[in-house]
């Protein structure tokens, strides 16, 4: 199934192709993955000059984004399901970035935004259990969660998930929270 990803959030750089063909390199490229075709491949459709370039952010600039966290109304999203990852969905320069994979693992995501006088403040539960809240308990595992999806900073994943949402943590590497 296409999973679909930006390469831009509020006109700043995602650079989640760069982020997750670290989390490749790092995690499956000792099961025989040609991850190197993918990161020529996409150095080219993402216009790097050179391929030292795009080895060089993946190696040295970037940490690995090892899942994505959507909505899955329909649960479709499951152990097993495959997993095409896409840049420019649906556009005339769409292109995969990445060797298909499987699923591994999902996760139940909820995030909650609670009122208090000074405004509303992030609780998060990740299969139930509260891993952030409003004292912000946790603090060092949220950082790993907000990294782990490709953000850099707790309060860059707040500024993406900004409201009430409930979902699932799609893994493709053997993480879980």
């Amino acid at each position: 199934m296409i999973l679909p990803f930006s390469t831009q959030l509020n006109g700043k750089p995602t650079y989640f192709v760069e982020k997750i063909l670290r989390g490749l390199l790092n995690e499956h490229s000792h099961k025989g993955l040609n991850i190197a075709e993918s990161i020529y491949q996409s150095g080219e459709a993402l216009n790097y000059q050179g391929l030292d370039d795009i080895f060089t952010i993946i190696e040295h600039k970037v940490k690995p984004k090892l899942h994505t966290i959507r909505d899955d109304k329909n649960d479709r999203w499951k152990p097993g399901t495959k997993i095409d990852f896409f840049i420019n969905c649906r556009q005339p320069n769409m292109f995969r970035f990445a060797p298909v994979l499987p699923v591994v693992s999902t996760q139940k995501v909820e995030i909650k935004w609670i009122g208090f006088n000074n405004g509303f403040r992030p609780c998060i539960w990740i299969d139930k259990k509260l891993i952030y809240d409003v004292a912000g308990i946790n603090k060092k595992q949220m950082l790993e969660l907000a990294q782990n999806d490709g953000f850099d900073t707790i309060e860059d994943f707040f500024r993406y998930f900004d409201k009430d949402f409930n979902g699932k943590i799609i893994h493709w590497t053997d993480l879980k929270y």
